[in-house]
């Protein structure tokens, strides 16, 4: 070790002495770190409220529940009934999915009032159909506005984008 940095050093010396002079840029990028785990995150449940709070803003608390297809919902429903299946041989549930609640805890998220998301909402002629609405708009359907008129109450739950502790966007799903 001792030999290879007094090679380094003769070098660097010999450079100087030379009277040539070279400068090199390296350029290292540098990555900027976050706290272990996921910056985004999506999240199920339903909105137990929705309330302003202050400024551009509102507080969004979710009841998480966790909707399950495939096999998962298929062995769970089996745990449910107290039924004993081989996982892949549990029989299917009905409309290929199966909501459980995820424990009593709520999450309290902060939405934007610039946020947008989606309600499945009914259209007079056209049907069921997806809807962009505002953070001011879901907050009023949360409260019990009557319009936009909904297909189905938003207890059919709702998927949250969520960066960090902040709502991005949101979406109401469509249950059969």
């Amino acid at each position: 070790m001792r030999v290879a940095i007094a090679l380094v050093a003769m070098l660097l010396l010999a450079g100087c002495a030379s009277g040539k002079h070279t400068v090199s840029t390296v350029t290292v990028p540098v990555s900027v770190t976050h706290p272990p785990g996921p910056q985004a995150a999506g999240y199920f449940g339903q909105i137990v409220s929705l309330t302003p709070a202050g400024g551009k803003r509102y507080l969004l608390v979710l009841r998480p529940q966790f909707y399950l297809l495939g096999v998962t919902a298929n062995t769970a429903f089996a745990r449910q009934q107290g039924k004993k299946c081989e996982p892949l041989s549990c029989p299917g549930v009905e409309d290929d999915h199966l909501v459980v609640p995820a424990g009593n805890q709520r999450l309290t998220f902060v939405l934007p009032a610039a946020t947008t998301g989606t309600v499945l909402a009914l259209e007079a002629g056209h049907g069921m159909r997806t809807l962009k609405v505002s953070a001011a708009q879901l907050a009023a359907l949360v409260g019990g506005a009557k319009h936009p008129r909904l297909v189905e109450p938003l207890l059919s739950g709702v998927w949250l984008e969520v960066d960090f502790d902040r709502v991005t966007s949101f979406a109401q799903q469509f249950q059969p």
